[in-house]
């Protein structure tokens, strides 16, 4: 019967142990949400546009950077702004399929957020079969 208790005991430390440790590291550090956001938005005469998006909680420098895999330069901006928006539209015909890095700075961020642009052209056909 003793045994059985200490089992038991046993049981219940691990499990108390696990709830609090499971406790503090999830209330533990709190990332800070992302400065930048880029993201699709559509097509402009057969030409992608994208859409930066820039939010930070006090007025600061960005700098941002548009290159291709080869590592030149495309487009290069620096900026002084609390909220800023910019609309990219890609000329396709002179990048034609080429991977590029959008890279965003801030002054007090010294690592870069960074986000790549693959374009991959692909025929979907689909087929559905309903009952009446």
């Amino acid at each position: 019967m003793k045994t059985k208790i200490k089992n038991y005991g046993t049981i219940a430390l691990f499990i108390a142990f696990g709830l609090l440790t499971t406790a503090a590291s999830a209330s533990g550090l709190e990332k800070d949400p992302p400065v930048a956001q880029l993201k699709y938005i559509g097509n402009i005469e057969n030409q992608p546009v994208f859409q930066l998006d820039l939010n930070t909680a006090q007025e600061g420098y960005f700098l941002i950077s548009i290159e291709n895999k080869f590592g030149e330069t495309l487009y290069s901006e620096r900026i002084k702004a609390k909220v800023f928006t910019r609309k990219f539209r890609l000329d396709t015909e002179t990048l034609s399929d080429d991977e590029l890095r959008v890279e965003v700075r801030t002054s007090s961020n010294k690592k870069p957020e960074v986000f790549t642009i693959n374009r991959n052209t692909r025929l979907v056909e689909e087929a559905s079969v309903t009952k009446l």
